[in-house]
């Protein structure tokens, strides 16, 4: 399968690093390893020494380089063996590993898979609510054997909550739900509308009157390759200069392999800041609503399409898919477009 290449790719939180140590991950099918800098700064590089192949992640660091725990060769941020730990021993041309560009934003390290000389910055999402010290986040994450587009269709079509997370989520307002999509740039944006209904149990802390009729928007905006801003609103009836809450949630998908993926969230509000008892009802809540039935369901569908595209299928489209299908357009021509400049590249 075909990975967009030149984008910025999440790896980790930033907090399961620590003050040392190792995070390692498989990224699109290559095994990446992060480690700290003495000054801070985080490196990446391939996690594969290339004398017996063994990762590099169960060797330690030293100093500003990673040894290998196998014979010890060790490697520098750039890729390169600059210590064989035989004394007067050669290093050999061809000790040297990949290299990837790293950044440490958002509590989280990005990695660019693609063409270095094209690393932007500027690309990466907007995902400074995470950093807000105005707002409460509570982070996690989960390994979901799915493909990672099947889990973005899953953000960009919200109307499985009724279903998957009813018990928590669901609105007696669903039979009355509308869904519209914009786009700008390579940027989707999907909304739901669930108008005129009691609010959910899941935003009930939120309003001084849980019983209280509001008008619950969902916010999807989906920025290539797979990372996705979740808002949702609750206004009074008819009136959205009324705003009763917001909450804001990333859900970032990292692909691993061609059928699994790595699934960052964080859920962010701006009410109960500070309050210990509303965090641990939000990581109730994704470990029941993530981990106990999203996860479930799309390892399922996964299982059920078996190894190839769900468009391969032909599937039966609804109404509501119009996000989802945006999303999947725009995705395959960037990686078209990057697949004919490889081509052309090599052919000049």
């Amino acid at each position: 399968m075909n990975f967009l290449q030149n984008a910025w790719h999440m790896v980790g939180w930033s907090h399961e690093l620590g003050d040392s140590g190792f995070v390692h991950r498989t990224i699109a099918n290559e095994p990446v390893l992060i480690y700290r800098l003495q000054d801070g700064s985080p490196a990446a590089i391939l996690d594969r020494c290339p004398h017996r192949f063994v990762p590099l992640h169960l060797g330690k660091q030293v100093g500003d380089t990673v040894q290998c725990g196998y014979h010890g060769l060790c490697f520098d941020k750039t890729g390169a063996c600059v210590k064989n730990p035989v004394d007067g021993a050669p290093i050999p041309k061809a000790a040297k590993v990949k290299s990837y560009p790293v950044i440490e934003r958002f509590g989280g390290f990005w990695i660019w898979m693609g063409d270095p000389d094209l690393a932007d910055e500027s690309a990466l999402p907007d995902y400074e609510f995470l950093v807000d010290p105005k707002r409460a986040a509570v982070h996690g994450y989960m390994i979901t054997k799915a493909n990672y587009q099947l889990t973005i269709d899953n953000l960009t079509d919200l109307t499985h909550i009724q279903f998957v997370h009813g018990k928590y989520q669901g609105s007696e307002a669903y039979p009355r739900i509308v869904t519209e999509v914009k786009q700008v740039g390579n940027t989707v944006f999907t909304y739901l509308t669930f108008p005129n209904g009691r609010s959910p149990m899941f935003y009930a802390n939120a309003l001084p009157d849980p019983e209280q009729p509001i008008d619950l928007v969902y916010e999807v905006r989906w920025d290539p390759p797979s990372n996705a801003k979740l808002t949702a609103r609750g206004y009074a009836v008819g009136d959205r200069s009324k705003k009763l809450f917001e909450i804001q949630s990333a859900h970032i998908i990292t692909a691993e392999t061609d059928l699994t993926c790595h699934y960052f969230f964080c859920n962010s509000r701006d009410y109960a800041v500070g309050d210990e008892a509303a965090d641990q009802k939000v990581r109730d809540w994704q470990r029941i609503g993530f981990i106990g039935e999203d996860k479930p369901m799309l390892e399922a569908q996964q299982l059920s399409i078996g190894n190839v595209d769900i468009m391969d299928l032909k599937p039966v489209l609804l109404g509501f898919d119009g996000g989802a299908m945006r999303v999947r357009r725009t995705l395959q021509a960037l990686i078209d477009a990057e697949q004919k400049a490889k081509i052309e590249l090599v052919q000049a």
